[in-house]
Formats: C-alpha cells, sequence, structure tokens
C-alpha cells in the first residue's frame, strides 16, 4: 500500500456554501479577498455577536455544517453548560473522511474577543486528522488558522483568540475536524458556548464603544491519547459529497476552447471502472473544472502540500494533492512561494495520478514534474480564471 498523504489541518478543509496549525497560516489571494460590512446598528459593548452560542436551541440554525461531509449535529452526550452543545466529526470508527465542520458568518466587533469551549477526542494522529479553527471569508476561503490540533482533551477546555485585527469585517467562524476515512480510528469535536464580543463595529452617537473583553487564559489540555499504530496505506482522498447544509459554488462553463488536456469523461469512465473492480492501478488523468474549496498548506512525511478541490461534470468534488515542495523546486513554472495560488471558482486544469482504493477515498497527486520511479508521468496544475483565461501552469 502507498503511503497516506492527508491534509492535517481543516479546513478547511472546507469550504463549499460555507466556505489548523502552528505550522502556518495562509492568507487569500486577492481573488479571495476579505469583503467587509459593517453592522446595520450598533452592538451594545460585550454583547455576543454569535446567534445560537451554545446550541441551547436544541438545533444548529443559524449555524451551517459547512465541510465536505456532513457529520454535524446537536447532540445531549456533553455540554459545557445547558443541555446541549455540536458534535463535529465521530465518536466511533472509522473516522471522518474529509473535513466535517460548522460556519456562522458574523460582523466582527472592534477590539474583538473569540473564546469557545473545545471536547476533544482522537485515536488517530496530527499527520492525519485535526480538530481546528479557522476565520473564513465570505466565500469560503480560509483567512487565518486559529489552531489545529490533534488532541483527546478528556473533559471541556477554552480556547480563546483576539479578533481585533478584523473589526468591522464580515468573516466566517468555522470550527470542524479533518479525518481520511480511516477504519480503525475516529476524530470528534465537541464545541460549546461560543462568544465573541467587544465594542461596536460601527461608532454612531447613540453608542460608546466600552474595552474588549479581555480573554479568558486557555486551560491546559488533557493528555493525548497514543496514536495508534497504522499501516501504510494509500494516498487519502476526501470529499465524496458536496457539503449537505449548502450548495457547492457553481462550475464556470468549460471554455470552449481548452488551452490544456482535459479529458473529464475518461476520468469519470475510470471512476466507474475502479468502483466495478475492471481496473484496479492508478491512472495518469487530465482533468479540468472549478474550484470549490482550497485548504490551508500542511507538512506531511513526504513534504508541504496544498489542496484544494475540484467539480466534476457529475458534481463529484475530486480532491487534488499538490506536493509544494516538489513543485518549487521545478526548473520552470514553478508556482508562486506562498500557498494558496489558486483560489475558489478558478478554473483549473490537472495532470496527475488518479488513485482509488474505495469510493470514499480517492483523489489525484503527483502534479509535479520529478515523480519518483514508480511513477513516470509527469503532472502539472493550470491555473486560471473564472472565465478559464489568463492561465499560469505550475509543475
Amino acid at each position: 500500500m502507498r503511503a497516506r498523504i492527508v491534509a492535517v489541518s481543516l479546513v478547511l478543509a472546507f469550504v463549499s456554501g460555507c466556505a489548523g496549525s502552528s505550522q502556518g497560516s495562509s492568507v487569500p489571494s486577492s481573488t479571495q479577498a476579505l469583503s467587509t460590512a459593517h453592522s446595520a446598528g450598533p452592538q451594545a459593548s460585550g454583547a455576543n455577536v454569535v446567534v445560537n452560542p451554545g446550541f441551547e436551541t436544541g438545533s444548529l440554525s443559524p449555524w451551517t455544517s459547512c465541510g465536505s461531509v456532513n457529520d454535524t449535529s446537536v447532540t445531549t452526550a456533553q455540554a459545557h453548560s445547558g443541555s446541549y452543545s455540536a458534535l463535529i466529526g465521530t465518536t466511533a470508527k472509522p473516522e471522518v473522511d474529509g473535513t466535517a465542520g460548522l460556519c456562522q458568518t458574523v460582523t466582527v466587533p472592534s477590539a474583538a474577543t473569540l473564546t469557545f469551549w473545545v471536547y476533544e477526542g482522537t485515536t488517530d494522529t496530527i499527520e492525519y486528522v485535526d480538530q481546528e479553527a479557522d476565520i473564513l471569508s465570505t466565500s469560503g476561503s480560509q483567512i487565518t488558522q486559529l489552531y489545529s490540533e490533534a488532541d483527546t482533551t478528556n473533559g471541556w477546555v477554552e480556547k480563546s483568540f483576539s479578533l481585533g485585527s478584523y473589526a468591522g469585517e464580515t468573516v466566517q467562524l468555522y470550527f470542524g475536524v479533518k479525518g481520511n476515512g480511516y477504519s480503525k480510528d475516529y476524530v470528534y469535536e465537541y464545541l460549546d458556548d461560543v462568544s465573541l464580543t467587544g465594542s461596536s463595529a460601527t461608532a454612531t452617537p447613540s453608542a460608546s464603544p466600552s474595552p474588549s473583553t479581555a480573554p479568558t487564559a486557555t486551560p491546559t489540555f488533557g493528555p493525548t491519547a497514543s496514536p495508534t499504530a497504522k499501516p501504510t496505506s494509500t494516498p487519502s482522498a476526501t470529499p465524496s459529497a458536496s457539503p449537505t447544509a449548502t450548495a457547492s459554488p457553481a462550475p464556470t462553463t468549460s471554455p470552449s476552447t481548452a488551452p490544456y488536456a482535459c479529458n473529464n469523461t475518461q476520468f469519470l469512465n475510470d471512476q466507474s471502472e475502479f468502483a466495478a473492480g475492471t481496473i484496479t492501478a492508478d491512472q495518469l488523468v487530465d482533468i479540468c473544472g472549478s474550484v470549490t474549496q482550497v485548504l490551508a498548506a500542511k507538512k506531511t512525511s513526504s513534504g508541504d502540500h496544498g489542496y484544494f478541490y475540484v467539480e466534476m461534470p457529475s458534481g463529484y468534488q475530486i480532491e487534488i494533492v499538490s506536493n509544494l515542495d516538489a513543485m518549487a523546486e521545478a526548473p520552470t513554472d514553478d508556482p508562486p512561494s506562498t500557498w494558496p495560488w489558486v483560489a475558489v471558482n478558478d478554473y483549473v486544469y490537472v495532470q496527475g495520478r488518479y488513485y482509488y482504493d474505495s469510493s470514499s477515498s480517492q483523489g489525484v497527486d503527483w502534479t509535479e514534474d520529478d515523480t519518483d520511479s514508480s511513477w513516470s508521468h509527469v503532472g502539472y496544475v493550470v491555473v486560471c480564471n473564472s472565465s478559464g483565461a489568463s492561465c499560469s501552469k505550475y509543475w
């Protein structure tokens, strides 16, 4: 079995229709710029702008499920306060295959502090899974990652972050987990009592901003469970379906004259043959389509990798895994040094290795020019604007 290549944060997966780690945060490119808005009226000093912060309504609304899989729910199994919390991920095997997350759109007050409580658990390691929180733009692109870990807290812990630099901006709060569907592990995060407080985002004569709420110290996390030894396996795939709660961005119509190879029909034929067991070997594919999700870069045992998803004509979103270290060594056409160099709604052409382990574990990797002896084909990613023009080839 090949080594599993996975994204070890979230999505951010993640994130269609809605859109964590000291390893680095990503700032969107100009096409992913955060939209700015102001509150319709002043907010009371210290007022929590998060609606249904403790899920005490017994439902998620207005939170939305914004990962690539819909493993989110309201539960009474655990609660930091009251009777309810949100469960993201699964407490039983297998672990989620993709990103599972909750989002809520808010306008950030000035001098804002975000605090929330989590109860986390996993039998896997940060190389393969994570629990995280992110700030996303209204289009679903990751602006910054607040934290990412693979932890078993054995109880509730509080996390607190200053969001003062986003004052007056409309963003999405994202809380989620990521996994690759491994049958012998699980990953989950209970979420409760989310609070975003500060002074008013819009100054008016009738409102006087008061000092921001002081961040609460974060308790020490509980011990992390020993990771389960795992066999070498195949690079992970991710979402087998678009997020349930919100519709995926509609893919842009394919350019009438394709400047690069694209054979989505062959890809779909390969997918069908893999599912039927007619073929088992990895396939060289040339696909094209609109980008629906971009995740933060993550470091695995084989280097830094960038992750994004492309929507097929069938509506299936296939994960693309690009080895950023290998692509940076290209003699020509190397990508920008800062990830992401692809954005939601970009139209892309991808040549790479299509691996299929199961219907829930598939993807395209090796999009670089210096693959090893086990895969002699050269890959690449061509990034164009939403109309399929102004293309740049990276490999």
